[in-house]
């Protein structure tokens, strides 16, 4: 799906192409480089670039000339994302047909991004002949043998982490690092289980301050509920206004967390008021699923004694954020005493599976009317988890039995031999031909396996915890807040199993 700024452009003009191996076939033919503008539907750079850059006539009668553009958006295609992105959105990234990366740049006004245009082609035109021959002799990487891990080095993994992540923290304004600030629900889910496994108050006073910063400061909405994706100060101010289902439900299972841990009634009502926001803005009753996201823009030119922004809304459903809400409402049923959150839960589960899966692939990561990229890690693995949940809450082992069939594609089709599991499935365009084995996403994978150990009672499962953990040793602070997620997994897995 193709999709433009809101506001007036030009930038449906220029011959786009969603991402595949046509697109390629087309660059070799034409003997062009391609462009990938992968962009971020509510990043008002990215909009930006449409009213301007892909506006102007000379911009676009390059393009048409002269490269083979492709459009991409990263919550569409992440895999894409992972191997292209230039520390943000826009990322402008021009490359060869088979795939060589020539230049990226991240934001251009029109004058300069032309000027772009004309430097990349004179410079293919240049060494296209350097470039096929080293694109021809390039070796495939031989995979190393897979470690093997010990108690005492995954107790020092989690203990990396844990030293990375506090470091990180803002004792002041709640929150990790000192600059803009993130909502990173993932970290506050690893803060909690370290509370949970070891009692040490510190980590659960991390997150209790970072939730009560973030609700009274201007990150929380006050209008219309629910919390911005950042700010752009460390105290919580001055946010970009949008809002992501992914981080609003992980900000929903903090919450529920803390609420467990404390009987605080002030997480209780964070959670409820996430909830009503999710259930009025981004639930679509015709699917029982819910949208992606919601986007601010300014009225240009503003309206005389009108509304300052008007809102947006991402309609595809995400199937890993998805996943997440389902998990957190089944959670809130419980908690909250509202039942009718957890036939909610059900409901989006039963929608992914019907309409986001096949057979041979598992899940499909995104649904506009069809589903759309399959097989992907992290769909697989937050869909899985999603499901062992909606087993322990109902005890219906139908539950177990989808989950197992996730695991299977995990196992059988993104194993790596060096350990870990790959972000894709095997791919044949030359540009994704690089299988990326990433450390949230394994973390994922590992807490999915060793849940579903648990509920069908299968020790093959825990081992392919343990598979995902072997890919990643060293010095974790390196990954700083990114190892979260998998130092949520290293705790899950000292508590319920030694090797």
């Amino acid at each position: 799906m193709i999709r433009f700024s809101p506001l007036p452009n030009q930038a449906h003009i220029i011959p786009w192409h969603e991402w595949g191996d046509a697109a390629f076939r087309a660059a070799h033919a034409e003997d062009k480089p391609v462009m990938l503008y992968l962009s971020a539907f509510w990043c008002r750079f990215c909009q930006r670039m449409d009213e301007q850059a892909f506006s102007e006539t000379e911009n676009i009668a390059l393009l048409n000339a002269y490269f083979i553009p492709l459009r991409v958006e990263y919550a569409q295609r992440p895999d894409v994302d992972a191997r292209y992105n230039l520390n943000g959105w826009p990322t402008i990234a021009f490359m060869t047909p088979a795939g060589q990366l020539l230049a990226a740049v991240n934001y251009l006004p029109a004058d300069q991004f032309k000027e772009l245009l004309i430097d990349v082609y004179m410079g293919y035109q240049q060494r296209k002949e350097e470039l096929r021959a080293a694109a021809q002799n390039a070796a495939e990487p031989k995979p190393e043998p897979a470690r093997q891990l010990n108690d005492s080095q995954l107790a020092t993994s989690l203990s990396q982490i844990t030293e990375s992540i506090m470091t990180l923290s803002d004792r002041t304004n709640g929150g990790y690092d000192r600059g803009q600030k993130f909502i990173h629900p993932a970290v506050n889910d690893f803060l909690l289980a370290r509370y949970e496994a070891t009692q040490d108050q510190q980590y659960l006073d991390q997150v209790c301050l970072t939730l009560e910063r973030m609700r009274a400061g201007e990150l929380y909405d006050h209008d219309g509920g629910a919390y911005f994706r950042t700010s752009s100060n460390p105290d919580w101010s001055h946010p970009h206004r949008e809002k992501l289902l992914l981080e609003e439900a992980g900000l929903l299972a903090n919450c529920l967390e803390v609420f467990r841990s404390t009987r605080n009634d002030d997480y209780r009502r964070m959670a409820e008021e996430i909830i009503e926001y999710l259930d009025a803005k981004l639930f679509d009753p015709a699917s029982g699923a819910f949208y992606g996201c919601e986007d601010w823009l300014r009225h240009e030119p503003p309206i005389p004694g009108g509304e300052e922004f008007f809102t947006i809304i991402d309609r595809c459903v995400y199937t890993d954020a998805n996943a997440v809400v389902s998990a957190a409402y089944l959670d809130s049923a419980s908690l909250l005493d509202k039942p009718q959150y957890r036939e909610r839960g059900l409901a989006v589960l039963e929608f992914l599976w019907r309409n986001c899966r096949s057979d041979g692939s598992g899940m499909f990561h995104y649904f506009d009317g069809a589903a759309h990229v399959p097989g992907l890690l992290q769909d697989q693995a937050q869909m899985g988890m999603a499901l062992v949940r909606a087993y322990e809450v109902t005890r219906d082992v139908e539950f177990v039995n989808r989950a197992r069939r996730l695991a299977e594609v995990i196992l059988t089709e993104l194993k790596n031999p060096a350990g870990g599991f790959y972000d894709i499935p095997a791919q044949d365009s030359a540009s994704l031909k690089l299988r990326l084995t990433l450390i949230e996403q394994n973390g994922a994978a590992a807490s999915f396996f060793l849940a579903l150990a648990e509920a069908a009672g299968e020790e093959n499962y825990r081992d392919a915890a343990l598979w995902a953990f072997q890919h990643f040793t060293g010095n974790f602070s390196e990954y700083g807040i990114h190892a979260a997620t998998f130092g949520r997994a290293l705790q899950e897995y000292s508590l319920r199993h030694t090797v």
